[in-house]
């Protein structure tokens, strides 16, 4: 690897050690600091990949890194949120099915692109935010249910992609 190619790493990895905090500070009522924290993963995760292009530096390594980073900081923040009982636990069997979907079909020899999942972890993102934000129970309920719907349509995209490349 490269000193270059290890700068958006760097960045990425900035993330996983972010996670533990986000936990930390969403368990003991620190919205500010929780909040600050999901503002400075969001620029880490616009800048690794701005750099990566950048610098010529992009690697499939590097790609799944920045899925992991998020991932667990996504994972940390609701498991968080369920164990102060924000959100039922179906929240993070959700997210790890979707994850482990992602996982399986990205480890297939041809790649299956799906258009709709690439926003699921941004929308996860925009979710620990606003529920941050605005903790009250109707704006929880509503972006619970766009989240299902976001992960269906998911699905629905990811299977289509695969069954037409297969009959194709």
């Amino acid at each position: 690897m490269s000193k270059k190619s290890l700068i958006p790493s760097i960045v990425t990895a900035l993330r996983l050690l972010v996670a533990p905090v986000l936990f930390y500070t969403i368990m003991t009522n620190q919205y500010s600091w929780a909040i600050l924290i999901l503002i400075l993963a969001g620029i880490t995760d616009f800048l690794d990949g701005y750099l990566a292009r950048r610098l010529d530096a992009s690697s499939d390594s590097g790609a799944y890194l920045d899925v992991i980073s998020d991932f667990i900081l996504i994972v940390l923040g609701f498991a968080a949120f369920v164990l102060k009982g924000w959100y039922d636990p179906f929240i993070l069997l959700l997210i790890i099915t979707m994850f482990a979907l992602f996982l399986a079909t990205s480890s297939l020899k041809k790649l299956v692109y799906d258009p709709v999942g690439k926003y699921l972890g941004a929308f996860l993102m925009v979710m620990l935010f606003v529920t941050l934000l605005f903790p009250e129970p109707m704006i929880k309920t509503i972006l619970l249910a766009l989240l299902v719907i976001i992960c269906l349509i998911s699905i629905i995209s990811r299977f289509s992609v695969f069954l037409n490349r297969n009959n194709g």
